[in-house]
């Protein structure tokens, strides 16, 4: 019955339908002679062979990943973005990675950010729609409420458009995750850097799902072998990514 249940709450029947970001980032997904891989890509299509089940990736727009999962045109979404209150509040949500805000700057770090201090009074670029963005701000009104000059956040749709905005000296720098920032750096060989450990780093990634989603607590349930017996951590160390960063059973389990 269970099984029968939650092939009814796919979109397409017998098939897992993943949302992601139009702007993909190795390590965690990108396209290599027109086909998707990447960390996400092949954990995802681990779990799915674990359950049986297709899989099919939907490129949408950043700030309408959220909306896919409340509105039901997804059946999860993996795309990086962290795990939250504001997120959790309206889907459900699994960990599986750890990571952290940190900037990209251009090379030399001209703006001269070592601190979190160091940002009153700068332009900081960030996705709209995203935590980084909420962490920005909060950070903004305490330097306000301190009497210092606050943030300027300039928010765009998407990293791209972020990253451009650095380099044409509209920002002095982007809040982005510690992976995407350090796979746009490498990316443009050296004209632009990673500024890490400015940020806490005990954030996650997370998969989301509508609320009471059972493809949640089915794919939960497989996370947690795949866990236990070191496929995540493999697939990890595939793509260069630290094991250790794997959320654990608990972590998963809240």
């Amino acid at each position: 019955m269970a099984n029968e249940q939650l092939a009814d709450e796919l979109n397409t029947e017998g098939t897992i339908t993943v949302c992601i970001s139009k702007n993909a980032y190795p390590p965690m997904y990108w396209k290599e002679n027109g086909q998707l891989t990447g960390f996400d890509v092949v954990s995802m299509e681990a779990i799915a062979e674990q359950l049986g089940l297709g899989l099919q990736f939907m490129e949408v727009a950043f700030d309408g990943l959220m909306p896919g999962i409340v509105s039901g045109r997804c059946d999860m979404m993996r795309s990086g973005l962290y795990v939250s209150e504001a997120r959790t509040n309206v889907a459900d949500a699994i960990p599986y990675l750890r990571t952290g805000p940190a900037l990209l700057v251009m090379s030399g770090n001209p703006a001269g950010i070592t601190s979190t201090d160091d940002l009153s009074g700068k332009t900081v670029a960030a996705q709209s729609a995203s935590a980084n963005a909420e962490i920005l701000g909060e950070l903004s009104e305490s330097f306000e409420t301190a009497g210092q000059d606050s943030i300027s956040i300039a928010l765009y749709p998407e990293l791209p458009e972020t990253v451009a905005a650095v380099q044409n000296h509209r920002a002095d720098a982007v809040i982005e995750t510690d992976v995407a920032a350090a796979s746009v750096a490498d990316s443009l060989s050296g004209r632009m850097e990673v500024i890490g450990g400015l940020f806490d780093s005990d954030t996650m990634f997370g998969m989301y799902f509508p609320q009471g989603s059972l493809l949640k607590d089915a794919i939960e349930t497989v996370v947690i072998e795949l866990t236990e017996d070191g496929t995540l951590e493999e697939i990890a160390v595939q793509f260069g990514l630290m094991p250790e960063n794997i959320a654990s059973v608990e972590e998963i389990q809240g």
